[in-house]
């Protein structure tokens, strides 16, 4: 039977990422009442279908750039009243995430498992990647499996944009030089976008970009050597420009027990940088 449910409210609108040209498909309302209504019906119709459903949000730390002020405290009061939803909160930035959920004045304090993702083995990548090969008629050597991931950074996107090209080049027996044929029509195609960053950013920000893409992770970013090497300047003008890149999204700064490292977060621009 076709179900009646139907949220009038929502209204989509197609638009275009001004930098890579994607297409974006945005929600629009007319009133605060309708977000919160909208919202509200369209858990409510998921719930109502009596399966276990789970529904993973992922950049869940936008939730604060909204302008309602009290959008965390409406999505927690609707989650609590589903019975076979189950949700997953995702984001890089841990600081924010950390701050959403383990901080006690915030709607959804301790509401939440914590778990941290790591970096898929390079073994287990090495033998996924042979097998699907495999499958297929083809053949690689151990040498370009390294140099992919060692390129890639083991990302998973970027490691398998890198695998869809080499594979997509039709050779039957992959060696090191069609890996690296393969990273360098990737770079390539994305040197359109790489340049709309270097609008973006005024030159200190540019050269500071360079700077970490060229060591590929820093961690004393406020070192001397690495302040000089680089011609930065001061401590605190190291720490100025990295807070800004962090918060444009161009850095990534993790956070771990021996301190903080920061890398470009997009693994094809910093490998473009490296050459520049």
């Amino acid at each position: 039977m076709e179900n009646p449910f139907v949220i009038k409210s929502l209204r989509p609108q197609l638009s275009f990422d001004n930098i890579t040209g994607e297409p974006q498909l945005q929600i629009a309302y007319q009133t605060a009442h309708e977000k919160e209504y909208t919202l509200r019906g369209l858990l409510d119709f998921l719930d109502s279908q009596g399966e276990h459903i789970v529904i993973a949000i992922d950049e869940f730390q936008q939730i604060r750039d909204y302008p309602e002020k009290n959008m965390e405290a409406l999505l927690r009061t609707y989650i609590q009243q589903t019975h076979h939803l189950t949700f997953i909160f995702c984001d890089s930035k841990k600081y924010l995430m950390a701050d959403i959920f383990s901080n006690e004045k915030k709607p959804f304090y301790n509401s939440t498992a914590f778990v941290s993702l790591d970096k898929i083995s390079e073994t287990s990548y090495s033998t996924f990647i042979r097998k699907l090969l495999n499958e297929r008629g083809r053949s690689i050597t151990d040498e370009a499996l390294q140099f992919i991931l060692e390129w890639t950074r083991r990302h998973t996107y970027y490691t398998q944009q890198v695998c869809h090209t080499v594979f997509a080049n039709e050779s039957t027996n992959i060696t090191i030089n069609d890996v690296k044929c393969a990273c360098q029509q990737l770079m390539k195609q994305g040197e359109t976008v790489f340049l709309q960053y270097r609008q973006m950013l005024t030159n200190k920000q540019w050269n500071y970009l360079i700077a970490v893409a060229k060591e590929g992770s820093v961690q004393q970013i406020t070192a001397s050597e690495f302040l000089k090497k680089h011609n930065i300047g001061t401590p605190s003008t190291s720490r100025r420009l990295a807070d800004a890149l962090c918060e444009k999204g161009l850095l990534n700064d993790d956070i771990t027990l021996e301190g903080t490292t920061y890398s470009v977060g997009d693994v094809f621009l910093s490998r473009w940088m490296e050459r520049l």
